[in-house]
């Protein structure tokens, strides 16, 4: 049976894919594009990765195993026909990718927003489900009226990069749903959920139906998603599990910074930094003459706030005080905007 996308209240199909595509640009443009590309005979898609911690890739991605993906995130939002769904995420990347094929398999109304830092302040009606990225929801409610704009989405969820402690407070007073997702590409977006607000706020995400979860020698979560085709994909994520199957992410394998023979998270170090100070930053390794490696940070902001960069560094652990600190304009993102770890570490190199 064809599948059809409901957009703005305009029905396209295989059958009208064409028509429809004739003149449109911008976002438009990139939708039909992938359009063509899942209505070909094509069993696979192309994918790319975002690159946040190494250099972005290309991967292929069977359709079916996107249909069933998106069909398992429908059950649990309850995304059915007559839903409304806004996309205001990039679609060259695996988020914007699924929540087409979402609207495809569940029949919803797709909403097509623009990729922006305040994607909601343009829409003045109701919406019951949004996929955000952490800095989307940030930015939002920074502005007048930012926290109404999130009020008018249902369903919120976030996904993509660290939601930061100063943030998850802040969206304590959105009426909405919210929730972080846990995912990457190759899982074709999330596997596991938490919910951010709310009596049922959790640091422990909850595996969606079917997933089963494991760690690998190294402490690494490793995922069985039959229903996607994953056997034992083991991800760079230290992870603790519970008895209930629940589990919450330590930090990165590949983010260890080794100084002197002493490990330091870098995500650790973030953290606490980030609470202490609320500043954008990014903790990575330095080459070192003597330690092998050290702990370097960059950071974004008002340059006063540095009094009291400089007193939280003071406060941790000898071997977790940064040796190099660095004052930017801006922190290095991705096109999904993520913070860039690689981008990061190669601007130290």
């Amino acid at each position: 049976m064809a599948e059809y996308l409901c957009l703005n209240g305009e029905s396209i199909g295989p059958d009208t894919l064409e028509q429809w595509r004739c003149g449109r640009c911008g976002r438009e443009a990139e939708l039909g594009d992938f359009l063509a590309e899942w209505y070909s005979e094509a069993d696979f898609v192309t994918l790319h990765t975002s690159g946040s911690t190494s250099k972005p890739q290309r991967i292929q991605a069977a359709k079916e195993a996107m249909r069933a993906s998106a069909r398992l995130s429908c059950e649990y939002f309850g995304i059915i026909p007559g839903t409304r769904a806004l996309l205001c995420l990039p679609l060259r990347y695996i988020a914007g990718k699924m929540m087409v094929v979402r609207a495809l398999v569940s029949g919803c109304e797709l909403l097509l927003g623009e990729p922006s830092s305040r994607p909601l302040a343009t829409w003045h009606e109701p919406i019951d489900f949004a996929p955000l990225v952490p800095m989307q929801a940030a930015a939002t409610l920074q502005e007048p009226g930012g926290l109404a704009q999130l009020a008018q989405v249902k369903t919120i969820l976030l996904g993509g990069s660290f939601i930061d402690p100063a943030l998850t407070e802040a969206l304590q007073a959105v009426p909405s749903r919210i929730f972080a997702s846990y995912g990457m590409t190759e899982t074709l977006s999330h596997i596991a959920l938490r919910h951010v607000n709310g009596s049922l706020r959790s640091e422990w995400y909850t595996p969606l139906r079917g997933i089963s979860l494991s760690l690998s020698a190294d402490g690494t979560l490793q995922i069985e998603a039959p229903h996607i085709g994953i056997s034992r994909l083991t991800t760079n994520d230290l992870a603790e599990i519970a008895a209930d199957g629940r589990f919450r992410i330590l930090g990165r394998r590949d983010s260890v910074i080794n100084s002197g023979g002493v490990k330091v998270q870098a995500e650790e170090v973030e953290q606490t930094l980030t609470a202490a100070t609320g500043l954008p930053l990014l903790v990575v390794p330095a080459p070192h003459a003597i330690l092998g490696q050290c702990v370097a940070l960059l950071w974004e902001g008002a340059l006063n706030k540095e009094p009291v960069l400089m007193k939280a560094i003071d406060s941790l652990p000898a071997y977790h005080r940064p040796r190099i600190i660095r004052h930017i304009d801006a922190l290095p993102r991705t096109a999904t905007g993520k913070l860039s770890r690689a981008q990061a570490a190669a601007m130290l190199r």
